[in-house]
């Protein structure tokens, strides 16, 4: 007699279930001007990590989902940074598909002016810190017109011409994965269009051949103003109220003034309250 043995084998499947803990919310979120785009970094990134990007217009307080990325960069090419601007926040997803909390809002900074004096927001509005700006004007290659400074407000001075173009850098120092890390964020753009000004002539010929007999000031976006004009020696010869109250080379005793160098001193308000003062000479030919 024979015997036959078998050997049963059952298979269970067993479900190993991954081991995730809740994503924290990221801490080390920048948002910077790059070109014409907004750009979202995220500096504490991690593999495996998938980060929605939530955005708001400078416009509203409301955040909405823009973007999925992998990517610990993301550049925003819906917007115009030049129009104002943009914030974002994010959520980080796991590899488990948990969503952490929202990071810190952060913001694009958008450059604006009023006449010489510029103006912008802080990249991180419900966070305090030791921000510094710098005011550069873009040329080939750029130069700096301020120092660093803590201030989001900067007048320029008398000399800039319309068309110039103006960009802020801020600096800070952040903590990244426990570690400080110095890092830069750029503005947009911002173009001197509306520029007061006051355009003085260096010489004038009171001869009466109605050629340049007068000397003659003209302003643009001047709200007040006042002219004095002064001999060589000092003596204050002519005053104005108004650019178009204009000198004909005539002394206040009625005799006409000579050739020479009178020295002028203007003072003046424009239309953005901001002061004025300018001096100079204007020669005096016959």
């Amino acid at each position: 007699m024979r015997f036959i043995c078998y050997c049963i084998f059952i298979l269970f499947p067993i479900h190993l279930a991954a081991q995730c803990s809740s994503p924290q919310p990221k801490k080390s979120v920048l948002a910077t001007v790059e070109g014409s785009l907004a750009t979202v970094k995220v500096l504490d990134a991690q593999p495996d990590e998938r980060y929605h990007i939530f955005r708001a217009s400078f416009s509203s307080t409301t955040f909405e989902e823009i973007a999925t990325t992998s990517s610990p960069q993301f550049s925003d090419t819906n917007v115009d940074p030049s129009a104002g601007s943009y914030c974002y926040y994010i959520k980080t997803e796991n590899s488990c598909g948990q969503m952490s909390e929202p990071s810190s809002s952060v913001c694009t900074i958008h450059l604006k002016g009023r006449g010489r004096t510029l103006q912008w927001n802080s990249p991180f509005p419900t966070q305090s810190g030791a921000i510094q700006y710098k005011v550069s004007k873009i040329d080939a290659p750029p130069v700096d017109v301020s120092n660093w400074i803590n201030s989001e407000r900067f007048t320029l001075t008398q000399q800039v011409q319309p068309n110039d173009n103006y960009r802020v850098t801020a600096t800070m120092t952040i903590q990244v994965n426990g570690q400080p890390v110095t890092t830069e964020l750029y503005s947009s753009l911002y173009e001197l269009i509306d520029l007061p000004a006051i355009y003085v002539p260096d010489a004038f010929s009171p001869n009466n051949d109605n050629i340049n007999d007068t000397w003659v000031i003209t302003t643009y976006l001047i709200q007040t103003f006042r002219l004095q004009l002064f001999d060589r020696s000092g003596v204050e010869i002519f005053t104005a109220d108004t650019p178009t109250n204009t000198w004909n080379g005539i002394l206040p005793d009625g005799t006409p003034a000579t050739n020479q160098a009178y020295t002028y001193l203007i003072n003046a308000t424009d239309f953005f309250n901001e002061n004025w003062q300018q001096t100079g000479k204007v020669l005096l030919l016959k």
